[in-house]
């Protein structure tokens, strides 16, 4: 009966280990893919590694089933370790693919694990190219793992609700309609006006939109980048929905003004695609312009989805927000290919402006033969002249060929373009691009940890912390690099990457500084791994007393193994001041505190501690006493050491006595102290006919803790019993070959 409601009880527990552990070596099974070709070693052990966690995982008869959000895994109903940035970056792989629940049903081969890393390497176009992750996984024949595709097609964000860890607000479906409108309303108007049933209008949107912009269109200002391409997101995915219905019902109108008829077309699909191109449409052509610029010139949308946009809007509407060469010209490139399309009979009215003359004369005088020579340094010259004579080209060998592909690798285009950066940024400080930059560089380098290049980032680390720059620009890099985020994915690193990469992370930590100290603390209290426990707090103690206000901070902590860690921390910084808030943790419920607060007041030569020791010694438990001897150092008071003694030479010889007796003697060498001396050759002089075991193992015990004291003192006293044959003397003998080895 017991041991079923433990296993009961443990069984949630190794649900959850399981799947962290799985969760981590997929996440070094991608990495190592991503890297490595196929066939690679590394790619080899860590697919083996990866199909032995996943044994543990399916030890469960019925299987198990994650559930998959943006910030992380669900088992049941509570997330998988919330903060842990393994499992959330497992997670985001696969929500970006479109997977919004995982079924494991039975252990995966290795054939089918390979065949897992190839689609999470895939990019969520080209999965959607392919005909979406459900086809895919299909034709991958990965059947001992089941997916939930989350369905973009029914503009409801019901089902990622469900997997979320905050339930939906009632009347909240999550449509992409309501998306957009969120985002309109929220990043830059305020509140826009709604309808009788207290639904935003595409209209109303439109009208608040232009009121608020009324007084900034006239400068050309109008949304920000931010909303421009989150907006561009969404309209992406309005557009590229299936629709169920008559598809040729757009496209039958193509490029006239006739409206399109939206009830051929899927009523959901229909409805807010209808809003969405209602709301632009009633847009000041100038917002009109900036929505659909930014759509097309962000990335995100593709051709056909753009194509599919404008379509709906139609050739009126489009003449208008285009009016004239100049907005014509401002266009992105996949726009203008649309408009030349669209409006053919206008095409010819974009006639180049006055302004490209001017640009094409500035053109023709920068290329003029006689002004190369300001523009081109000699040896780059000299270069292009040399690659125009393939005869004076030298032929490269193996090893040069290879120097020259390694400048066209990724990492090492990064790592060039992240000292540019860095040298612009230190060219011109004060310049209004130079913040924008070190947001540059700091992305940058969080693209390096992801890679596990750390000695990059702390070459770019270093370089950035270099004291013969300004301080003014030290310090806006440091706050730049010192974001908590990018702290905590340093870190995130020790899991990943493991003990090769704690060096790299201990530099960095230093160079980065005090920043770190909350993080790591953090960390430390949640970190089951004792060696990478032990790394954090020896990183934390390298700050020495920077460090000490932080821990003191955290002696209300109400864990207590973080107490523990916190004292024992603080213990190896040195004594304290703040002896009153280290005195109430020696009533502690969990004695391992109390000892670690009672060494730490010891150490601070706190009175009330000593005290504590005293009362201790002459406790009736044996436990009690064992941790008050071992209290015991050089600095402690002479109360102490009598009561050493008086355990020492006092009482019988029962198990437990002696056990004091040997724990006491230990300590009085630590004291070393000569006047200690006559009561221990006392002892040593004694004798036992009923005893006599017990009080020879007490006396080995004091010959051997005699190299401790001054060896003036006991030299005399271990030459004397070492004249014998007994184990005394045997014993003696080896103590006084230890106390010469340490005065010679």
């Amino acid at each position: 009966m017991l041991e079923s409601v433990v296993s009961d009880l443990a069984a949630p527990l190794l649900r959850v280990k399981a799947v962290v552990a799985v969760a981590g070596d997929l996440n070094i099974a991608r990495r190592n893919w991503n890297a490595y070709p196929s066939g690679h070693p590394l790619i080899e052990s860590s697919v083996q590694k990866l199909l032995l966690s996943f044994q543990s995982l399916c030890s469960e008869r019925e299987g198990i089933q994650l559930g998959i959000t943006r910030d992380g895994l669900l088992l049941g109903d509570e997330y998988v370790e919330k903060n842990n940035q393994i499992c959330k970056n497992v997670a985001a792989a696969f929500f970006e693919r479109g997977i919004g629940a995982l079924l494991v049903s039975r252990l995966p081969d290795r054939e089918e694990l390979l065949a897992l890393l190839a689609l999470l390497s895939l990019k969520r176009e080209e999965i959607l190219a392919q005909g979406g992750i459900e086809k895919l996984w299909h034709e991958a024949g990965i059947s001992a793992l089941e997916i939930r595709a989350i369905r973009y097609d029914r503009f409801s964000g019901t089902e990622e609700e469900l997997l979320s860890s905050e339930p939906a607000k009632e009347g909240n479906r999550g449509s992409l309609w309501e998306q957009f409108v969120r985002l309109m309303t929220k990043g830059e108007v305020g509140l826009a006006g709604t309808d009788a049933q207290g639904e935003v209008r595409p209209e109303v949107l439109a009208a608040s939109l232009n009121a608020h912009f009324a007084r900034r269109l006239g400068s050309g200002s109008g949304l920000s980048n931010n909303t421009l391409r989150r907006a561009a997101t969404i309209i992406q995915q309005v557009v590229a929905v299936s629709d169920t219905g008559d598809t040729d019902a757009v496209s039958e109108t193509g490029y006239t003004e006739e409206p399109v008829d939206w009830s051929k077309l899927n009523e959901t699909a229909a409805v807010v695609k209808a809003d969405l191109v209602a709301f632009i449409t009633a847009l000041d052509p100038l917002l009109r312009r900036q929505i659909l610029n930014g759509f097309c010139e962000t990335g995100i949308a593709d051709a056909s989805a753009a194509d599919e946009l404008f379509r709906y809007l139609g050739a009126t509407v489009l003449q208008e927000t285009y009016a004239s060469a100049d907005e014509y010209a401002a266009a992105p490139e996949l726009l203008q290919g649309i408009l030349r399309k669209l409006l053919p009979h206008l095409s010819d009215s974009y006639q180049t402006t006055t302004q490209d003359d001017e640009v094409r004369d500035k053109m023709q005088t920068l290329l003029q033969e006689h002004q190369r020579e300001a523009y081109m340094p000699d040896a780059y010259m000299q270069g292009l002249l040399d690659s125009l004579n393939f005869g004076a080209l030298k032929q490269l060998d193996a090893a040069e060929l290879t120097g020259l592909l390694t400048t066209l690798s990724p990492s090492f285009i990064n790592s060039r373009g992240s000292e540019i950066i860095l040298q612009l940024v230190i060219a011109d400080p004060t310049s209004e691009t130079a913040q924008e930059l070190i947001q540059n560089l700091a992305d940058l380098c969080g693209h390096f940890l992801e890679l596990g290049d750390y000695g990059q980032v702390l070459k770019i680390l270093s370089q950035a912390a270099d004291p013969r720059l300004p301080q003014l620009l030290r310090n806006t890099m440091r706050d730049a690099f010192c974001r908590r985020e990018f702290l905590d994915e340093i870190l995130s690193g020790l899991t990943v990457w493991g003990k090769p990469k704690y060096d790299q992370v201990a530099l960095l930590i230093q160079v980065l500084g005090r920043a770190f100290i909350e993080p790591l603390l953090d960390r430390m209290a949640e970190e089951e791994n004792m060696s990478l426990r032990r790394f954090m707090m020896d990183r934390v103690q390298s700050f020495g007393e920077v460090a000490r206000p932080y821990l003191l901070a955290r002696l209300s902590d109400n864990r207590w193994y973080v107490l523990r860690n916190i004292i024992v921390m603080l213990r190896a910084l040195g004594p304290v001041q703040e002896n009153e808030l280290v005195r109430p943790l020696l009533r502690h419920a969990n004695q391992k505190v109390r000892v670690e607060a009672l060494k730490l007041l010891i150490q601070s030569g706190d009175p009330v501690a000593q005290r504590q020791v005293l009362r201790d010694l002459d406790s009736s438990d044996r436990e009690t006493q064992l941790i008050a001897i071992n209290m015991v150092d050089r600095n402690s008071p002479p109360e102490i050491m009598r009561k050493l003694l008086a355990l020492v030479t006092g009482g019988g010889y029962t198990a437990v006595e002696c056990e004091l007796k040997s724990a006491a003697i230990q300590a009085l060498g630590e004291i070393g102290k000569p006047e200690i001396l006559p009561d221990l050759v006392k002892v040593l002089t004694s004798r036992s006919l009923l005893a006599f075991k017990a009080l020879n193992r007490l006396k080995i015990d004091i010959i051997r803790s005699l190299d401790r004291y001054p060896a003036k003192a006991v030299v005399p006293m271990l030459e004397r019993i070492a004249d014998g044959n007994d184990e005394l003397a045997r014993q003696a003998a080896e103590t006084l070959r230890i106390l010469r080895g340490k005065t010679s």
